[in-house]
Formats: structure tokens, sequence, C-alpha cells
């Protein structure tokens, strides 16, 4: 090869040399803003606002709306239509309430710090099936700075309140289990060893019962006052002997004749 092909070789590799460093350089600056992106994403707040089952009373659902994020989230505003509730009266005004109170703005949520309201009960909604409106769409904005210098985060909301229709709830919580019913029994049962600490079941009419008592009561009251006068060193008191003297007058009386 001569040295014009030589020189054109090394023309082509240093071309193509230039060529794959700039890919490379454009790669890894997508790359790199990729990174400061997504740690962006997951710096920033996320607001979320659902429906939840109340965590104390299944039957109830909860509209919340909670901070996901790992930064604070600021200036909150929520853009909802009127959420349908069963109908109840204020016992103050004596006012009909037919919607859920629900803030338009919230000053600041904390990462996972909510604000939550019982929405209704699923129980009481079911009363109210195909009257009351279920599904509701809106959105939530939110800042990162109370004066943002920047365009403010927005997410959907899209909300079901038959989300819990026809659905199941398990609890492992003692205080709601068998288990804890099962304790309580024992413990009852417990108590019902005596017959004046708990209850107590007679197999024979209640009379006759009470009656054998009594004489068990008696024998024993008269056993300890035989032992209390064994111990004081006192005689047996005499037993009586008028049925003994009247059976002799008799006799007497018998033999005169």
């Amino acid at each position: 090869m001569d040295a014009d092909s030589w020189v054109a070789v090394a023309a082509i590799a240093q071309v193509a040399t230039v060529v794959v460093a700039g890919w490379a350089l454009i790669y890894a600056h997508g790359q790199v803003q990729a990174a400061r992106d997504t740690a962006e994403r997951v710096a920033q707040p996320d607001v979320v606002v659902f429906i939840e089952r109340d965590p104390h009373n299944w039957h109830y659902m909860d509209l919340v709306v909670k901070n996901f994020g790992q930064t604070t989230a600021y200036n909150l505003r929520i853009t909802l239509p009127p959420l349908a509730v069963v109908p109840w009266k204020r016992a103050d005004t004596g006012e009909e309430v037919t919607s859920l109170y629900v803030p338009q703005t919230i000053a600041v949520l904390a990462p996972q710090q909510e604000w939550r309201t019982s929405w209704d009960s699923g129980i009481e909604r079911e009363e109210y099936k195909g009257e009351l409106q279920s599904h509701f769409v809106g959105h939530v904005e939110f800042d990162d700075k109370m004066n943002p210098d920047r365009p403010s985060y927005r997410n959907p909301i899209s909300l079901d309140a038959d989300m819990l229709r026809d659905s199941m709830h398990v609890t492992t919580e003692k205080s709601r289990t068998v288990e804890k019913a099962l304790y309580e029994i024992s413990g009852t049962l417990k108590g019902y060893k005596s017959q004046h600490g708990g209850m107590w079941v007679y197999t024979v009419p209640g009379d006759d019962e009470r009656q054998y008592y009594a004489a068990v009561a008696e024998r024993r009251r008269a056993n300890r006052e035989h032992i209390g006068r064994m111990l004081r060193g006192e005689s047996e008191e005499p037993r009586s002997t008028e049925g003994n003297s009247a059976g002799t007058e008799e006799e007497s009386g018998s033999s005169e004749e």
C-alpha cells in the first residue's frame, strides 16, 4: 500500500474516532440529564388524592390527600366537583348536607403527611344505590416552595365511590378477632367454679337443692361447735329428758291402777 492509501486510511480512522467520541459524549450527556431528572422527580413532593377504607371502621370510606414525596408540598389547590354524600342534617342549623366538604387549598403537607376526612358509610350508600353520583374527576396542583420560581406540579384525580362495594376485609388485630373472644369466654368460665361466685347449674328442683345445702351447713356448724367444746375441755350438754320423764310417769300411773 502506497503512502497516499495510508494517509486516506488514517483520515478515515480519525473521522471514525471523532464520530464515536461525539456519540459517546452525547450519550453520556443524555444519561447525566436523565439521572438528574430522576433525582429531581424522586426529591420533589408527590401529592395524591384517593379513597381509602376507614382504618377503625371498615364500613366507612375516607377521602385522603397525602404527600408521598420526599420533600414538603406547598400551596395545594384541589379542583373537584361536589362529592355526593348520603343526605343528613346538621344538628346546629338543621341544614341538609348533600356534599362532602373539601378544602380548595391546603397550605402545607410534609412528607408522608396527610389530610383525611370521613366521606360516607358504604351501608348507607347502598340504600341510595343509583341515586348518588359515584365517579368524580379533577386534579391537584402543588409547589415545592412557598414562592415557586417554576411551574407548579399537577396530578390527576379520579375517584370512584363504589370501588369498595362488595369487598372483604380481613384484620389481624387481636381486639377484633375470634381469638380475643375466646380469651374472654375462657376468663368468664374460670369464675363459674363456686356456688355464689358465678353461674351454678342444679340438676334437681331448686328447693331440694337449697334444703340439702342448708342441712350440710348445719352439720358443719354443729361439728365446729363440738370440736370447739372438746378443745376447751367442756363436757357435752346433757340431752333433754322431758320425753323420758313423761314416759316414766305414765308407766308409774299404769302400775298404780
